[in-house]
């Protein structure tokens, strides 16, 4: 009986009004800003624009969706997936959506070494027992929790998105060691609940059970899911900017090996 309830329940969520009109605004205030604000055509890309709207579509899946209310009331591994999606997966994706000229790092005037910090003590402390048990339970906190996700993870996000050339920009041997560095917190806090001996959030503990996982197999999902999906989200950044640096080296050498042209005499015409 109970799983059949816990079944129902996951299959028939309702929709949040707030969420959906926060999409609709930000998806308003995108296209407005684009028409009215100077962009060009060919700043505002159709890549840009499929971009923005793969993270909208990110936002609502993780809000508006069973991952919402599994990791809400039953699992924290589905609770960890929300949380990447919201920190790791719609930032980039919004952030890829905008014109350059608007993503130079100097609007900021953060230092890309704050912004990491930033984004993982915010990461971590979210996940301190005591604070992730009042999030489970008091709405209020838990919308906080997901909006300062977001707006960490812009602030993150933006010195790897931002182009190289714009003032204060990371190059992009910077935006590889900036990554690798974002990886070792989230790393040490997938493998602490990966090796923990017990449950750590007495909620998930206590939840029904919505599949096979008992409270301390789930607990290990979700340190693998931090662990590994959460790195493997670092890996494809750094791929993508190892691969872009190679191209370039590769376009700068073919241009240095070229010949010169020969010089043409004054007075004579080419040709002759």
């Amino acid at each position: 009986m109970i799983q059949l309830h816990v079944t129902f329940d996951l299959l028939s969520w309702s929709v949040d009004p707030t969420v959906l009109a926060g999409g609709a605004a930000l998806a308003a205030a995108y296209v407005w800003l684009l028409r009215h604000r100077g962009a060009s055509l060919e700043t505002w890309s159709p890549m840009g624009r499929l971009y923005f709207a793969t993270g909208l579509a990110v936002l609502l899946l993780a809000l508006e969706s069973p991952i919402d209310v599994g990791g809400d009331r039953y699992l924290f591994s589905l609770h960890m997936l929300q949380h990447l999606m919201l920190s790791m997966a719609v930032p980039p994706l919004l952030l890829l959506g905008m014109p350059a000229r608007w993503l130079a790092w100097n609007r900021l005037r953060v230092p890309p070494i704050v912004a990491s910090l930033v984004f993982n003590g915010v990461l971590v402390t979210w996940h301190l027992p005591f604070l992730y048990e009042a999030t489970l339970t008091n709405e209020g906190i838990h919308v906080l929790e997901h909006l300062s996700f977001l707006a960490t993870g812009v602030l993150f996000w933006w010195p790897i998105i931002a182009p190289a050339k714009a003032p204060f920009g990371l190059s992009p041997i910077g935006k590889i060691a900036y990554l690798g560095f974002a990886g070792i917190p989230p790393t040490i806090l997938g493998i602490a609940f990966i090796l923990s001996p017990s449950v750590l959030y007495p909620f998930y503990a206590a939840a029904p059970r919505v599949s096979g996982l008992g409270p301390l197999e789930d607990q290990q999902l979700a340190g693998l899911v931090m662990f590994g999906l959460g790195n493997l989200i670092y890996f494809a950044a750094t791929a993508v900017l190892f691969f872009a640096l190679d191209r370039k080296e590769a376009t700068a050498g073919d241009l240095a090996d070229a010949p010169e042209p020969a010089p043409i005499a004054i007075g004579s015409e080419p040709g002759r």
